[in-house]
């Protein structure tokens, strides 16, 4: 990593200007998705196993640094290419923010950060090669809504939670016991109160979490009101309390 930056600031120094490949401008309503913001530059992302490749003027693979620019002539977007596809990369909003950025941290692993126009963040990823094993999620008010955590197999969580926009929970995994895979599973009522806890067991042959042992039941006031025992996913039993 330490001889690709090297290298990469040895040959800015000496001639920044050659080093951009060809250049183009779009107006905002055709690269800015309301919901998901600006993805037409993902396709492109070598290092999240992405095969598609983008070339410059001269119809061959783009390397170096490249440009776009919204009609307004405000920065879009500045990427460094390999061999037509992105290394690193930021992405921006027409009034100057960023709306992501993406870098490599070391060999196996990268990051992406996504802003709301804002300035606010929107979402956090830290990739192991081509897979996210790190994911949160922000509301526009800055709140997390969702965060979501995977073993280093990525077959099963670490930890996993949702959350009501004015920041209270809405339900949360945690594991509690690496060995047997035994998981604390709550969830809320929107005042905070608890609705449901109990414990989960990840399945390996089922790719799936069961519910196991006796979970409790309660109403919004927080109050117990239910018990219910499981085994393997299924109810054996219920009491009213």
């Amino acid at each position: 990593m330490k001889i690709f930056y090297t290298t990469l600031f040895t040959i800015l120094l000496v001639n920044t200007s050659t080093f951009f490949a060809q250049s183009k401008s779009y107006a905002p309503e055709e690269v800015i998705d309301q919901k998901f913001g600006i993805q037409m530059y993902e396709p492109l992302n070598m290092m999240l196993g992405r095969d598609t490749v983008r070339n410059d003027e001269n119809g061959y693979a783009a390397n170096g640094f490249i440009e776009d620019f919204y009609s307004s002539g405000q920065l879009l977007h500045k990427g460094f290419y390999v061999d037509g596809q992105l290394k690193i990369y930021k992405n921006f909003y027409p009034n100057g923010t960023v709306e992501r950025n993406f870098r490599v941290t070391d060999l196996k692993k990268s990051k992406m950060s996504i802003y709301y126009s804002d300035g606010k963040p929107k979402s956090e990823i830290e990739y192991v090669e081509t897979e996210a094993q790190k994911w949160t999620d922000y509301y526009p008010n800055g709140n997390v809504e969702f965060v979501e955590e995977y073993h280093k197999s990525f077959l099963y969580y670490i930890f996993k939670a949702n959350y009501f926009e004015d920041g209270k929970p809405e339900n949360t995994l945690e594991l509690t016991d690496k060995k047997k895979l035994i998981y604390d599973q709550k969830y809320y009522h929107k005042n905070g109160n608890l609705k449901e806890e109990g414990e989960m067991k990840y399945n390996k042959a089922l790719f799936d979490y069961e519910r196991i042992g006796t979970w409790t039941k309660y109403d919004e006031s927080g109050k117990a009101i239910k018990k219910v025992k499981y085994a393997s996913g299924k109810v054996q039993s219920e009491t009213d309390l």
